[in-house]
């Protein structure tokens, strides 16, 4: 049996551990989503790679990656009936780059939605600092610990 959304008014749990802790960018995404709560993903770690100057400028977008031992500090969200095709199309389902898991994250039973980066991504790449610093901001607003993010290098920005 396929693990599916919760049934009723709601839709997927979400489960972000990137940009889309931000909680200002996640309202424009998905202006349903509702903040649920930190959530931890064990034997896991959060990677960048590849290279997006959409909506960043120059560097690597977040993915996660098995490593046992490890562990990607995120959020949950419970998204608004249909949000999650509009996830869909910001995290580049249809390009390849990024592929829907739904049986990574059970939570209480339930299984929460994880966008997760393909070979299409590119090579482990740093973020920009704009990037970076969105991330960071979500983690503030979630009150996970910044020392996740510290040993993060951010993409060389060019002297003028």
């Amino acid at each position: 049996m396929a693990l599916t959304a919760a049934s009723g008014s709601a839709g997927w749990l979400y489960f972000a551990y990137g940009s889309n802790l931000n909680r200002a960018q996640m309202a424009d995404r998905c202006p349903l989503a509702q903040p649920v709560a930190p959530h931890v993903l064990k034997d896991y770690r959060l990677e960048f790679a590849g290279e997006s100057s959409r909506w960043w400028g120059a560097g690597g977008v977040a993915t996660i990656v098995p490593s046992p031992g490890s562990a990607v500090q995120g959020a949950l969200y419970r998204l608004g009936i249909g949000e999650d095709g509009a996830l869909d199309r910001y995290e580049g389902i249809a390009t390849g780059r990024y592929r829907r898991v739904e049986d990574l994250v059970i939570v209480d039973g339930e299984a929460a939605l994880v966008y997760v980066g393909t070979e299409l991504l590119g090579q482990e790449n740093w973020p920009s600092a704009r990037y970076l610093e969105t991330i960071r901001q979500g983690y503030g607003e979630w009150g996970l610990p910044l020392s996740a993010l510290a040993e993060v290098r951010t993409y060389p920005v060019p002297e003028l």
